[in-house]
């Protein structure tokens, strides 16, 4: 069941996430559970150096899947469930989906879990950087863990969009010490990629063309690949929007920053503290010497047939993707929806439908097909 707000001001005042409307939640039915006993509790680093435990179980059916593993999101988490190694537990399928412990149904377990001192991966020192904070991370910015996952988002198809780039390509680049930062990936010749696995002639080409291309990503996208703490798509998006180049974002101010809607004082903070290290500065000085477009593309007095407008998508397209096509609509001054209201002025209807397009018929919104959202973007 889904609850929203039925007066379209508020709705649009509430405005939208990238992914989701603000004015709107959904209602689910109660998730799967089912009881397991607890193996050994992990801890893996992420791309940002965040440690995270995470619970590896006795094979258990839930759900119609057998489950393995379940995240204990932080150490306090840990804390509150009181959950230790041989303790039996009650898991369930969050949104049907990710398992996670819900609590401790037999204490089996005697050695309580114990917040490791140093990354399990590089052995560099682990703090919790405020008080306040659950969270705690590998201050090592060498860290082959938080590299290897800084370069999967960063050549991932939301970000740089580097095809063929990845998880047994990025591995074996850091093993051979063929990638140390973002910046070596443009470095890459065809020599090093011929000592990959299975890569040939072709594969190798390929490689090389799709890292190529990635220089003339978008700066919202380039943005988003950095991998910043709390910057997500939109962030990037209206970030590359407000500053128009990287170097206008990298010189901002705190106080600048916390001005912008939808930035705020976390995000203007993590802006600030990542454009102050030295090792940023170094990452920016090779890429812009690798030539990648560090401005925003887009020059502020283009107007199109979608400038203006609120465009939705629905079905596949065939000539792109729809990652593609909602940036199209921002670089040509609209807004790519996900969500149909009253304010909506085009559906964009692909091959195979959904239910928006028979939602578009019921609201009288303007129905358009593929070839002509391609007139709009440049008329």
């Amino acid at each position: 069941m889904v609850v929203k707000v039925n007066s379209v001001a508020q709705q649009n005042r509430l405005g939208f996430t990238l992914k989701s409307p603000r004015w709107a939640v959904a209602y689910k039915f109660p998730a799967r559970q089912a009881t397991t006993e607890v193996l050994k509790i992990n801890v893996n680093v992420g791309r940002t150096g965040v440690i995270t435990p995470t619970a590896e179980l006795k094979p258990v059916e839930c759900g119609g899947v057998v489950i393995r593993h379940a995240t204990l999101h932080n150490f306090d988490e840990i804390r509150r469930l009181k959950v230790k190694e041989g303790d039996r537990v009650l898991i369930e399928r969050a949104g049907d989906v990710i398992p996670k412990i819900v609590k401790v149904v037999e204490t089996k377990g005697r050695k309580e879990f114990v917040i490791p001192k140093s990354c399990p991966v590089c052995k560099g020192r682990v703090i919790k950087e405020k008080e306040e904070d659950v969270a705690y991370r590998c201050i090592n910015p060498s860290c082959p863990a938080q590299l290897e996952r800084g370069l999967l988002h960063f050549a991932s198809r939301t970000a740089m969009d580097i095809e063929g780039m990845g998880e047994a390509v990025v591995s074996q680049l850091i093993k051979l010490k063929l990638a140390k930062s973002f910046a070596d990936i443009y470095k890459l010749k065809t020599q090093d990629l011929f000592r990959l696995d299975l890569f040939k002639d072709k594969k190798v080409n390929n490689l090389i063309s799709a890292i190529q291309k990635s220089k003339k990503q978008t700066l919202s996208r380039f943005i988003y690949a950095l991998g910043i703490r709390h910057v997500g798509e939109k962030a990037a998006y209206v970030l590359a929007k407000q500053f128009k180049t990287l170097d206008n974002l990298s010189a901002a101010k705190f106080e600048v920053l916390d001005t912008i809607y939808e930035i705020g004082p976390v995000l203007a903070e993590s802006i600030v503290d990542y454009f102050s290290q030295a090792s940023t500065k170094k990452l920016i000085a090779e890429l812009k010497g690798a030539g990648l477009n560090l401005k925003e593309d887009v020059p502020e007095s283009r107007s199109t047939g979608l400038t203006g407008k609120t465009v939705v998508f629905t079905g596949e397209l065939k000539g792109y993707s729809r990652l593609h096509a909602q940036d199209l609509v921002r670089r040509s001054g609209g807004n790519a929806s996900s969500d149909i209201s009253k304010n909506t002025d085009f559906v964009v209807v692909g091959e195979n439908p959904g239910s928006k397009y028979e939602q578009a018929k019921k609201l009288g919104i303007k129905i358009i097909h593929e070839r002509e959202f391609s007139r709009l973007i440049v008329s």
